[in-house]
């Protein structure tokens, strides 16, 4: 055989850890989904010759429905191991990922979609359309015009098939907040045949959020009643609660949804840093909570968020990771609560060297500065901001800080007219901003608030008053501004569209705990190199790094061993030891080590593969091992892992991961 030819069958030849399939499949849930109850029901007829298929569809439709991608890709993907050619479950794959994997899944229900029927093709068709995925028919059209385009081909299904809802509501998905009003006549057609349709619900919820959200209230509580299992159907309710000023209502449905998360979380074996609905019900509980009048709660969340375990992928910069907005409740909420020494505490907050994180820490130093009476400490703060007015990653942020900061450095001097004058350009400002940014609002303080008080301070008690009620439109039933009105001579009543339920004695325990915390590692039952087995309990009171490998034929993972192995020294200082598994046999294993090449690592054999199926370093839809880098703390709690196609190699990190244990103090088994 020619070279060249070798060469390309060789190129052709998936990894070791890869699907076959394509890159398509190397991301994304590789666990079989289970049947999952309370989470609503829907129905979408597709072609099909395994009944079990059609059950699997539905269930990952019914979670799209609640935005659930993650568990929908796990039965559509399910789905496609029963019947590997079906054209829908494709389409269900496309729409539940995102990106290039979503653009390859629906390529191949184009391919497929002759083998369907004619309203199954619409819906591949509409999707082909949105996403032009064929560059030679790609017009170079905005995305504007390729929804309008999808949104053509859904009122072609509405018309040719008028008994689907399912057309209806993804009709209404598409016009959410472009025309309410249209999308609402659109979710009442539904309603009057499909009452208790999750979609139906959720997007009624998203359509009138910022625009008369009463019009939500009746499907808020019915979306959280029809699909108690879902964290994101007990979450919505909570934007309208809290829009409308039902704060305790609002503080239950944040709080059911992020107990929720918490259990699916443990229940699967996920890390936060994996799981971004978990990071934002926690961040939106904590401003729910300052509104409460419950500051220790609010910040205990948002420590939550802080320390939940990070991974070098995800849960770090990025500004909606859980760590970033575990900072900015923390910042928020001791800014409101006027915790001054907290925030020039080194200790309080673990600030980053990024933009976000400077610009908020000199905004928060400058007013604890001020709020303590350190004048030149606050300008020398304040200077530290300034270097940021350039900077375009932060300009919303940096055109409110810096107006609202001279402000208050003016007032601190005795320029009252200045300051107030600054005062309310800034207080306008932050009203625009926070319009448009309001999930929960990213500015620390509500200006208008902050005016009120300075005209107070001045004694102004009219324009005081006026101050507060424009916060009032802002945030409804803002206990700021309402104790602000009562302090100017002015009470306004607390009023809510409906009756409340007491948040503190809520029954929440019922949906989850209330915190994240690292569960138990499954158990280990493995063989060494001379056939004796081999458990976790073996190694109590040391952390332990265990590395699924996938044999002797895998290069890469060779490598990674070889890497751990030259820092095994290093890992054994640090109380920790490396656990090495593949489906090797021991005697395989022993000739491996042959050349001494590994002292630093133990190898164990698990030839059936039901380690690697507890550690969730295997492929139930392709019936194939992964890489796993997993780290277990000297409790036996799993602490953080890696699976994948790609052995994890950032060594420096594990090595941080172990000493942020070791500051941990746990406690000795």
């Amino acid at each position: 055989m020619h070279l060249p030819l070798i060469l390309a069958l060789l190129a052709a030849e998936p990894r070791p850890g890869h699907s076959p399939h394509g890159e398509a499949f190397d991301s994304g849930p590789r666990t079989r989904p289970l049947l999952m109850p309370f989470i609503g029901t829907t129905h979408f007829p597709i072609t099909h010759k395994n009944p079990e298929v059609q059950r699997w569809f539905d269930q990952g439709n019914t979670l799209l429905h609640s935005f659930w991608d993650y568990e929908a890709e796990r039965s559509f993907r399910w789905c496609l191991k029963l019947e590997p050619e079906n054209a829908m479950c494709f389409w269900g794959l496309a729409r539940a990922t995102g990106e290039e994997r979503s653009k390859a899944f629906l390529r191949e229900a184009v391919k497929r979609k002759a083998s369907v029927t004619e309203r199954e093709r619409l819906y591949i068709e509409a999707l082909e359309a949105r996403e032009r995925i064929d560059r030679l028919r790609d017009r170079g059209d905005g995305f504007r015009d390729r929804e309008r385009d999808y949104k053509k081909i859904l009122e072609t299904i509405c018309l040719k098939f008028p008994a689907d809802n399912e057309a209806r509501l993804l009709l209404a998905l598409a016009n959410m907040g472009d025309s309410r009003y249209g999308t609402e006549t659109i979710l009442r057609e539904v309603e009057a045949r499909q009452p208790d349709h999750p979609g139906l619900h959720h997007y009624r919820i998203h359509n009138w959020n910022y625009h008369e959200p009463e019009q939500a209230l009746a499907s808020s509580r019915r979306y959280a009643a029809i699909a108690p299992n879902v964290g994101h159907a007990l979450h919505m309710p909570g934007h309208i609660y809290a829009t409308v000023g039902m704060w305790k209502e609002a503080a239950i449905a944040m709080d059911s949804a992020t107990r929720t998360e918490v259990r699916h979380m443990h229940e699967r074996q996920v890390f936060p840093f994996n799981y971004w609905n978990w990071g934002h019900n926690r961040a939106y509980l904590s401003y729910i909570q300052e509104q409460l009048g419950l500051p220790e709660l609010a910040i205990a969340g948002a420590r939550d968020l802080i320390e939940a375990p990070q991974d070098p992928a995800s849960n770090g910069a990025a500004p909606f990771s859980p760590h970033s907005q575990g900072i900015r409740s923390l910042t928020r909420v001791l800014v409101k609560y006027e915790r001054w020494k907290d925030l020039l505490d080194s200790r309080t907050i673990p600030w980053r060297d990024i933009p976000n994180d400077r610009i908020l820490k000199a905004y928060a130093e400058t007013r604890a500065h001020l709020g303590l009476g350190n004048l030149d400490e606050a300008e020398k703060s304040f200077n530290a901001l300034q270097k940021f007015k350039d900077d375009k990653s932060v300009t919303g942020l940096y055109s409110i800080m810096s107006v609202e900061l001279r402000a208050r450095l003016a007032l601190a001097k005795g320029e009252t007219l200045l300051g107030l004058g600054l005062l309310t350009e800034a207080a306008e400002k932050q009203f625009e901003f926070q319009q448009s940014d309001n999930d929960p609002p990213h500015y620390p303080q509500v200006l208008y608030n902050s005016l009120g008080e300075a005209y107070l301070a001045a004694d102004s008690k009219d324009l005081a008053i006026r101050s507060f009620e424009k916060a009032l439109t802002l945030t409804r039933n803002d206990r700021f501004a309402l104790d602000g009105l009562r302090r100017a001579g002015k009470p306004r009543t607390f009023t809510t569209p409906e009756p409340e339920r007491d948040y503190p004695s809520s029954p929440l325990d019922k949906f989850g705990p209330a915190r994240w915390s690292p569960f138990d590692a499954p158990a280990l039952n493995a063989l060494d190199t001379e056939g004796k087995p081999v458990m976790l309990s073996s190694y109590a009171g040391h952390n332990v790094i265990l590395v699924f490998y996938l044999g002797r034929e895998c290069p890469h993972c060779l490598k990674q061993l070889r890497d751990l192995n030259a820092k095994s020294a290093s890992f054994r200082d640090r109380n920790t030891q490396i656990l090495a598994i593949s489906p090797n046999t021991p005697t395989q294993n022993q000739s491996l080590l042959g050349n001494t090449a590994y002292q630093g690592i133990r190898f164990l054999s698990d030839s059936n593969h039901e380690n690697a199926r507890r550690f969730l370093a295997w492929d139930d839809f392709e019936d194939m091992e992964l890489h796993a880098t997993i780290l277990i703390d000297k409790t036996g709690k799993l602490r953080w892992s890696r699976v994948g196609g790609e052995p994890f190699e950032d060594l420096k990190f594990l090595e941080q991961l172990v000493d942020q244990l070791q500051k941990e103090n746990l406690p000795n088994l």
